[in-house]
């Protein structure tokens, strides 16, 4: 990134920023399941969402000793809190920000910019693709203050600070910079809290939030920003976790103050996702729970879980809260949860709460059994699972889960073909990288498909191109710098190219063995073995014309047949359209004709033929 598009860093790191964006793609079919299709993140210590996991698989304490946030306002705030890293980078140049706009734009909305672009490419969907779209933008965030600093700083600004500050932006500018049409909202958390919870002793003394621990004293502060594609199962090419339902309520008037969270109404909101669904609360294995570590908050929210979940249940129920692992982001939470629990179904693995060692003795279901805190990573293979929300005026939101079977999607593949991957990206580095982890995932036939499906178009500034072959022993990769290409084009040679045997090496692999024997079945029609004329031997076999258009025409159908079957096609959709014909043989009868060339969206016709009866084999 040049110089000049760089963040003032100090600025920037100024900045407490928690936010969230939901990406909501309409679709017409609306019968069809909502799932999350594309997500994207920046957690405490967590630069990406597979370090996020790296650091609850490994049992890593996310939130820091130390960190810079508020030293320039001059409050009294915990030496421990989770913090987000790299607010002081951003590639104003890839987003067509100008200059003077990104020295001056609020970090939360840098951070949406690359999540959101992130979680789009994360569901298979090429931004420019939904362009224009009814894709609505929805994001909660929290005030920042990284405005009211740059005052302080008597720093020289300009006027773009008007649109790079302002709250009301932060949808907006989403749907402007992907060109989405559809509704754009937002909804905020007053940051006063931020730091008026410790002074109100809300928060924890030692840093740690100790979620359902007899030594629970309060929760710990946190940064996060996620983004998630939502679109319908019918449309959806990645299927993370199915939204099943969600229901949302508010306690009223409470005798004991508006903080004081009601068991009541969490209980009503939980049942009433179970009474619309009709699935019984007993199906549910896991719930990832609001669990903030506080003395009051924690024995409500588990007393009404285990009244909803607990009756009649055969064996205990679980529930975790990742705010023990990375600390409360607040209005981002739920997302973080949410999270958790998609990566902890791709892995297989329910990572453990941090500081549980003793179950708090307000809690009676964790005393007898009926509810466990995982704190240890256990096996995960639920079929359902939810989340609990709370809100600290009294909002309560619950929302079930639905999984498919991963082992059913994880189905071992064993390719018949070497694998290419294709990607496309900024730096040599990022290419290399991706390329490098692809190599890792690449027995995921799902992911390999989904990485052909980003590959067929072009994604704007991204000018360094590299390609992985993954064969059966050996790997081979390239990455270089180059120019872009409007559309790309199979070009095969003549008559010339052809040689004995030809089809030996290449005739074991499925697919172009099965074209050749369907081109060997319309040869046959004029009495005419492909087969013999491929496996012969004989040095002389293709000194004549008949032999040598045929024998070249049927390797050259075959092979578009195998490049096709690694998802690649020869050109540019844009350009040529969408119906796919690669090539046209017609073989009707005896006295038919062969026919050479081939025909892509009917642009090009082949123009030579040959009469393979009345053809001169000499």
């Amino acid at each position: 990134m040049d110089s000049t598009q760089q963040v003032n860093v100090g600025r920037a790191n100024s900045c407490r920023k928690s936010v969230f964006v939901n990406i909501m793609n309409k679709c017409v079919d609306n019968d069809s399941e909502i799932v999350i299709s594309g997500i994207s993140g920046r957690y405490p210590k967590s630069d990406d969402i597979s370090e996020f996991w790296k650091n609850l698989v490994e049992g890593n304490d996310m939130v820091s000793n130390s960190h810079d946030r508020y030293d320039e306002l001059g409050l009294l705030v915990p030496s421990r809190m989770g913090v987000i890293n790299s607010l002081d980078k951003f590639d104003a140049d890839f987003f067509s920000v100008h200059t003077k706009l990104s020295n001056v734009m609020d970090p939360r909305l840098r951070k949406l910019l690359e999540l959101s672009h992130e979680a789009i490419l994360d569901a298979g969907v090429i931004p420019e693709s939904i362009r224009g779209s009814n894709t609505a933008v929805f994001v909660a965030f929290e005030d920042s203050a990284s405005c009211g600093i740059t005052r302080r700083s008597k720093e020289r600004t300009n006027l773009y600070s008007v649109v790079g500050n302002e709250s009301a932006m932060l949808s907006n500018r989403l749907s402007y910079n992907f060109g989405l049409t559809g509704s754009s909202a937002h909804c905020n958390h007053d940051p006063v809290g931020s730091f008026m919870y410790h002074g109100l002793e809300m928060t924890s003394v030692d840093g740690k939030c100790k979620a359902f621990d007899a030594g629970a004293d309060g929760f710990v502060q946190a940064e996060a920003a996620v983004a998630i594609y939502i679109c319908k199962m019918a449309v959806a090419k990645r299927a993370y976790v199915t939204l099943v339902h969600a229901a949302i309520n508010c306690d009223g008037y409470k005798e004991e103050g508006i903080t004081f969270p009601s068991k009541v109404q969490q209980e009503n909101v939980m049942r009433k996702v179970y009474e619309e669904t009709g699935v019984n609360p007993h199906e549910v294995e896991y719930v990832e729970a609001h669990g903030t570590g506080t003395k009051v908050g924690d024995p409500q929210e588990l007393n009404a879980i285990a009244s909803v979940f607990c009756n009649g249940k055969k064996g205990p129920l679980l529930v975790g809260s990742v705010k023990s692992n990375m600390g409360h982001s607040e209005p981002a939470a739920g997302l973080c949860g949410i999270s958790k629990l998609i990566l902890s179904h791709m892995k297989g693995i329910l990572p453990a709460n941090l500081h549980y060692s003793s179950p708090n003795p307000e809690i009676p279901a964790l005393i007898d059994g009926r509810v466990k805190v995982v704190d240890r990573n256990l096996e995960f293979k639920a079929k359902y699972a939810s989340l609990n929300s709370i809100g600290y005026g009294g909002t309560n939101a619950h929302i079930l889960l639905k999984f498919q079977n991963e082992e059913d999607v994880r189905n071992q593949w064993q390719p018949s073909i070497p694998l290419i991957i294709l990607c496309s990206g900024r730096t040599e580095f990022a290419v290399q990288h991706f390329l490098d982890e692809a190599v890792i995932e690449c027995q995921d036939q799902h992911f390999v498909k989904l990485l052909h499906e980003l590959s067929r178009e072009i994604l704007p500034r991204q000018v360094y191109r590299g390609y992985v072959i993954v064969k059966f022993d050996e790997i081979e990769s390239s990455v270089d710098k180059t120019e872009f290409k409007d559309s790309v084009w199979f070009i095969f040679s003549g008559v010339g190219s052809q040689w004995v045997g030809m089809a030996k090496d290449m005739i074991t692999f499925d697919v172009f063995k099965k074209s050749i024997m369907k081109s060997n079945e319309y040869l046959a029609n004029a009495g005419f073995s492909l087969m013999d004329l491929l496996e012969s031997t004989d040095p002389t076999t293709f000194d004549g014309i008949k032999n040598s258009m045929v024998g070249v025409n049927s390797y050259q159908v075959a092979l578009v047949d195998l490049l096709n079957e690694s998802w690649y096609t020869p050109h540019n959709s844009k350009e040529i359209g969408s119906k796919k014909q690669i090539y046209t043989i017609n073989m009707l009868d005896k006295e038919s004709s062969f026919f050479v060339g081939h025909s892509i969206d009917g642009k090009f016709q082949g123009i030579q033929q040959i009469d393979v009866e009345g053809a001169d084999s000499n």
